[in-house]
């Protein structure tokens, strides 16, 4: 685990004391290490070696590490979409309740070989009002010797299920405790990252995947400039920009579309940060010089308008407003 000692020395001391609870959620934005950390702590209720839980080494950490540990059951939007048609795979928006009611199925199976029964559930933000319901009924009456934990990017499910679990935010991390990690423990160079610790937002999963490929920080330059230009084009490319967004958001890559909304909203924010005078906290430390002419050019209201919008429609798109419309919207009220 790099980071969030907070969350990991709670959950020792309630495992020491007695006090874990029957369900956990684990919400925050994502990359940031919810998923490590629920599999640590799946560990640690199972390790062999009870005084240094999780040792990581013994035969039950090592399988658990792997997936094939009998008394550990992982439902996601991928292992749903594992049983899909690659089509139907690429439209799934929610979690459905028949993956639920699969993940609950052996939940009234006594433990096999462990102490207990751990059931990891990720994507839990996307539950299903009917998966939603299902879940409820178990979280009401846990087996004993079962642990469940709710993995989620946002804690948008039913107020009855966020109440009925311990709720652990996990907050992105600090961007110097990203470049320890990154130089400490990944042989990343200093000005690398530094780079991949700024544009991470918090995300030390981002900045891994990007360390181990540059092909993903050239693409969000590449977009990134494809943005920045739309305030100097005609109308007519920014609408078309929309239109090829719009096409990929119904093919399925729903992702794809919000990350290039960050992006635009990351950029603006830098610019609302530089014309603050608060330059340490800008992600696009390698852009300072357009961030800075930009601040010259457009002043505080109008670049808060277009945060504003672009929250807006990432909101609206999420709840499935046309998304070529809510895109639109936003490049007709650019500042120029």
């Amino acid at each position: 685990m790099i980071g969030h000692e907070w969350a990991i020395e709670y959950l020792h001391r309630s495992l020491v004391g007695g006090r874990d609870a029957h369900a956990y959620l684990f919400v925050g934005p994502p990359g940031v290490g919810k998923a490590r950390l629920a599999l640590r702590f799946a560990q640690a209720l199972n390790c062999e070696h009870l005084e240094q839980a999780p040792c990581l080494k013994c035969r039950t950490c090592t399988r658990i590490e792997h997936g094939n540990y009998a008394d550990l059951r992982i439902a996601s939007m991928a292992t749903q979409a594992a049983s899909l048609k690659p089509d139907e795979a690429a439209r799934q928006k929610e979690l459905k309740i028949d993956t639920v009611r699969e993940w609950q199925r052996d939940i009234a199976l006594k433990p096999y070989e462990g102490r207990r029964r751990v059931f990891i559930l990720h994507d839990a933000e996307l539950l299903s009002e009917g998966a939603s319901n299902a879940l409820l009924k178990t979280l009401e009456e846990p087996p004993a010797y079962a642990t469940l934990i709710l993995v989620a990017n946002r804690p948008t499910m039913l107020p009855t299920i966020v109440s009925r679990c311990q709720v652990l935010r996990l907050r992105p991390l600090p961007r110097q405790t990203i470049v320890r990690a990154l130089i400490g423990q990944f042989d990343v160079h200093e000005p690398q990252a530094r780079l991949l610790a700024a544009w991470s937002s918090g995300s030390i999963g981002w900045a891994l995947r990007a360390a181990a490929c540059p092909d993903e920080v050239q693409q969000r330059q590449e977009r990134l400039d494809q943005l920045v230009q739309l305030q100097q084009q005609p109308h007519s490319i920014g609408f078309r920009w929309a239109e090829e967004r719009s096409k990929e958001y119904r093919s399925g890559q729903q992702q794809d579309v919000l990350e290039w909304l960050e992006l635009w909203q990351n950029w603006w924010r830098d610019v609302l940060l530089i014309s603050a005078d608060c330059p340490e906290s800008v992600t696009y430390v390698d852009r300072r010089a357009e961030l800075e002419q930009a601040a010259q050019q457009y002043n505080v209201a109008q670049v808060y308008a277009v945060m504003q919008r672009i929250s807006e429609a990432t909101r609206q798109i999420r709840e499935n407003v046309n998304p070529q419309l809510a895109l639109e919207n936003i490049l007709l009220h650019l500042p120029r």
